[in-house]
């Protein structure tokens, strides 16, 4: 069924629109639009509505309706052939191996006289190490009745044998470009503890943000318009319109944006 989301997401992503767009135009509430886009199909009422809901998505983002009800249909004919050949397999099982139930009953058993078992060795251990303790309590240190005086030089000395820490650099905080096909782009930042994204619009731009492959945002700016991105390992950007757009990353800027006519995809990953 992922499949199927996929799709429908690409083709959404490729029109510029947002799921409120394609929700004014579908009539579909905007959380039924994100799991059609996610696979997750259980929500919906009857096979009825959910047909319905994929065939106007599909005509909304310009795809072939008939053609995505087909994949449906085959995605859930080969569902049931793989339910029907393990319900098979089990029963077959149950019939042919009716003794391994007989002898799994027998397992609490054994383990209950290896538990008794290591309750004697464990409890063994520990008497024999107080035994010895006792013992070495009653005997007295030999001293030659001289007590040795430090060297005034080691006094000075610390515990550590005269080895003294030594306090390690900064990193270097560092942004680099790691990869750039086509529309995907990969930045590496380094040195840092927090990653501090911000995106500043200079005209109107569709966006899709991801962290940690969770959707974060999906929304229009318009110029003058400014978004702030939270701390995460891994951050993914969709730009609608890159052009329109300068982000910064503690500090730094990527400003190589303005070639793309294209929608672009940008992963900022912190390194350490």
């Amino acid at each position: 069924m992922k499949e199927i989301g996929n799709l429908l997401r690409q083709a959404r992503e490729e029109k510029g629109k947002s799921l409120d767009e394609i929700s004014r135009e579908t009539k579909i509430q905007k959380r039924y639009l994100s799991l059609l886009e996610e696979g997750d199909f259980s929500s919906f009422s009857g096979e009825v509505y959910l047909k319905g809901a994929l065939r106007n998505f599909a005509e909304a983002v310009g795809l072939n309706s008939s053609e995505i009800i087909l994949l449906y249909d085959q995605a859930i004919k080969a569902k049931k052939t793989i339910e029907e050949k393990k319900e098979k397999e089990k029963e077959k099982k149950d019939i042919t191996s009716p003794v391994i139930g007989k002898e799994k009953k027998a397992l609490p058993v054994a383990a209950l006289v290896w538990l008794i078992v290591l309750v004697f060795v464990v409890g063994g251990s520990i008497w024999y190490r107080y035994q010895q303790g006792l013992k070495n309590e009653g005997k007295i240190p030999y001293t030659n009745g001289i007590a040795e005086e430090e060297p005034e030089e080691s006094l000075g000395k610390s515990n550590n044998n005269g080895i003294v820490p030594v306090e390690q650099p900064e990193k270097e905080k560092k942004l680099t470009l790691a990869s750039s096909e086509g529309n995907e782009i990969v930045y590496i930042l380094s040195g840092v503890e927090q990653k501090e994204i911000t995106l500043i619009f200079t005209g109107r731009c569709w966006v899709r943000i991801e962290q940690e492959g969770k959707l974060v945002e999906e929304n229009n700016y318009n110029a003058g318009e400014a978004k702030s991105i939270g701390d995460s390992r891994e951050t993914w950007i969709r730009l609608g319109n890159p052009p329109v757009v300068r982000i910064k990353v503690n500090g730094f800027e990527i400003n190589n944006l303005t070639g793309f006519s294209n929608p672009v995809n940008i992963t900022i990953k912190k390194e350490g």
